[in-house]
């Protein structure tokens, strides 16, 4: 049995763990150690089971309109983005040992240069039976919240998430203790996080508010009908964000040299005066949502998905445009959704077609010369993607992303959208 503990969702860790439970329980234990026997990826030593796997995105970017052929003025990086570049090369090994189960997964990528770090780390304790399981789970676990969120990288037939669920959760994984508990088609997860994704914007990985972060999805997952299969679920998200203080300053002499003769004139000194520190301080953030997933298996032709997701936000944009309501003076609030549909065409052709809205501050304003008007600052994106080899996970993909924002700057001064189109074609294999 070749096990891929990585692609396991809600309940379906439980599920796979119950197998090697009963596995382990059945077999006699040895008076000696025993010797270790393999077989597609499982190792057995006793009455330990190993499950070694993992999977390899590797992407060719063909296309971007944003991208320059220069470096950003702030940070030195490249701006160049039509590259080829490793994506994602995770490897995980697994243990399971009655109810005990740990993980560990690595993931390697070129995205800003060669990285090699954590992507999952678990310990868990578990039952699991035919109607019901429960799982106990320590550690850098998935997040429980949504539908993209939760879901196995390989299995997504789009490349990467949505623009909302890349904002508000920078990262499927977050240090903490996560609770999960099914029965029949009824689905239930509950965790104590510390709100840090590994890919925010600030603090990945780690937490500078000793406050956690409290986040749940009720849902069901079933087959209501002859080849119909639903999954839908709501979330809820609350925490507390961290706004960074300021150190002290001094009072700093300034020489302007207006009338550049290179003579120090008393009307070119200015003094810019000192400021006390200011000290940190925490905001509350919070979010709910809805998702829902429809799969039809189509007689001779294949499987077709329809999925949807929405979410509502205050203060929890950690990944696009951070939010910081301190900063700003007011609270911000951010609206998104996402819908998709993807077509299987026989075992080894599929279309999919995406739309997500995303507003990182749906009260945004700018001032006009006479008045302050309202301003458009969200995402617009439409992805088509064709992948040959169906839903396999051992597929090549090539999407086209159709971007649409109002953050772009005209040479006036104006907000003004930029052309933001992207072309990428992807190998993927699942080992």
């Amino acid at each position: 049995m070749n096990t891929r503990i990585g692609r396991l969702g809600l309940g379906g860790l439980l599920l796979v763990g119950a197998v090697q439970t009963a596995l382990a329980e059945e077999a006699p234990v040895p008076s000696q150690p025993a010797a270790a026997t393999s077989s597609a990826g499982r190792l057995s030593v006793g009455e330990t089971i190993l499950t070694v796997g993992g999977f390899l995105q590797a992407d060719a970017v063909l296309t971007d309109q944003s991208s320059q052929d220069q470096l950003s003025p702030s940070g030195g990086e490249p701006l160049n983005t039509q590259r080829f570049l490793i994506r994602r090369g995770h490897l995980f090994v697994e243990a399971s040992r009655r109810m005990l189960r740990a993980a560990v997964e690595l993931d390697a990528n070129t995205i800003k240069g060669m990285a090699v770090g954590l992507a999952r780390a678990e310990l868990a304790l578990g039952k699991a039976r035919p109607t019901w399981n429960w799982e106990l789970a320590l550690g850098l676990v998935r997040i429980p919240f949504g539908l993209e969120v939760r879901e196995w990288d390989p299995d997504r037939f789009f490349l990467e998430r949505s623009n909302v669920s890349r904002a508000l959760f920078p990262g499927n994984f977050d240090l903490g203790a996560r609770a999960q508990v099914s029965w029949r088609f009824l689905r239930a997860q509950v965790a104590a996080m510390n709100g840090n994704p590994l890919g925010d914007a600030s603090f990945p990985a780690r937490d500078p508010s000793a406050a956690k972060d409290f986040v749940g999805r009720l849902g069901m997952d079933a087959t209501v009908a002859t080849k119909v299969h639903v999954t839908a679920g709501v979330s809820s998200l609350k925490g507390t964000g961290f706004h960074s203080g300021t150190p002290a300053t001094k009072n700093v002499l300034v020489w302007n040299d207006q009338n550049e003769d290179g003579i120090v004139q008393l009307s070119e000194i200015q003094i810019i005066p000192g400021r006390a520190a200011t000290p940190s301080r925490n905001f509350s953030r919070f979010a709910v949502g809805a998702d829902s997933r429809i799969g039809l298996a189509i007689p001779r032709l294949g499987n077709s998905v329809l999925f949807g997701e929405v979410i509502w936000g205050s203060n929890l944009d950690r990944g696009l445009r951070p939010a910081d309501p301190i900063a700003s003076g007011r609270d911000l609030r951010e609206f998104g959704w996402v819908v998709g549909a993807s077509q299987e065409f026989t075992s080894w052709v599929g279309l999919g077609v995406r739309y997500d809205f995303y507003n990182p501050d749906v009260d945004a304003s700018r001032q006009t010369p006479t008045v302050l008007v309202p301003r458009d600052v969200s995402f617009h994106t439409w992805t088509f993607t064709l992948s040959w080899g169906g839903f396999a996970h051992d597929r090549l993909m090539l999407e086209y992303q159709h971007n649409r924002n109002a953050l772009g700057v005209a040479s006036d001064g104006s907000p003004t959208t930029l052309a933001a189109d992207t072309l990428t074609l992807r190998g993927q294999m699942v080992f």
